[in-house]
């Protein structure tokens, strides 16, 4: 169900090689603070709404930059082996998920596009794994992997793929002769499907703010180590 929304930060008209100049920023941002994370863009009516389909506790809510999720998610890890921290904000009539070290977006998106669309991209510099799903009407439609082929049908986002290098992971001729690693354009076009899919832009101002932490409940798939209790 969509949140109506006054579109504030619906993007402006920008040539192609200033929206990757852009998203380059936002890649290069991402990379320095958040090098395993996934992202999510989805509609709902509430924050709430979007915390519940993803295992978020409710009363666990508070305000938090990245920054301070990141920490808190690092913390997590070492108990549980995952991240267990939604950062959830408002980008025009969408929700974002943030999730540092972890990915219950990806896992979620048949729930969350439920009557709409759902996007989640996962960008893991750690072991340079990066993919982004598509979903919609509560199915995910395709996959894009760095490096791979598209799974599944790719058909009915044809119209927006133009000039973006993601069904091979291959770099393009500017990007060799410019010296930009194949992985790297590969997100910055990465970012720029999800904004034509979404017409919302991230921007590293967003990405700097203040918004509402959740705090998963435990899950079946924590695995906390031997000599520590999973939650105080």
């Amino acid at each position: 169900m969509r949140k109506p929304s006054g579109w504030p930060d619906a993007p402006s008209s920008h040539s192609s090689t200033d929206l990757e100049s852009h998203y380059r920023s936002v890649v290069d941002d991402l990379a320095e603070s958040l090098p395993d994370v996934s992202i999510t863009w989805c509609h709902a009516v509430s924050a709430d709404d979007v915390a519940v389909a993803l295992g978020g506790e409710l009363s666990s809510t508070a305000p938090r930059s990245l920054s301070e999720a990141s920490g808190e998610a690092g913390h997590h890890v070492q108990r549980s082996g995952h991240g267990k921290t939604l950062v959830i904000g408002e980008l025009g009539s969408w929700f974002v998920i943030v999730e540092p070290d972890d990915w219950n977006g990806a896992e979620a998106l048949p729930r969350l596009s439920a009557g709409g669309e759902a996007v989640s991209l996962w960008l893991g510099d750690t072991m340079r794994h990066y993919d982004l799903h598509y979903a919609r009407d509560g199915q995910e439609r395709c996959r894009f992997r760095w490096g791979a082929e598209p799974d599944a049908d790719p058909s009915s986002l044809v119209g927006l793929l133009s000039g973006l290098s993601l069904t091979s992971g291959q770099p393009s001729l500017e990007a060799l002769e410019s010296g930009l690693p194949s992985f790297e354009e590969w997100k910055v076009h990465a970012f720029i499907l999800v904004e034509r899919i979404s017409g919302v832009r991230l921007t590293t101002q967003w990405l700097c703010r203040e918004h509402m932490r959740f705090v998963q409940v435990p899950h079946a798939r924590d695995v906390p180590p031997d000599d520590a209790e999973l939650w105080p």
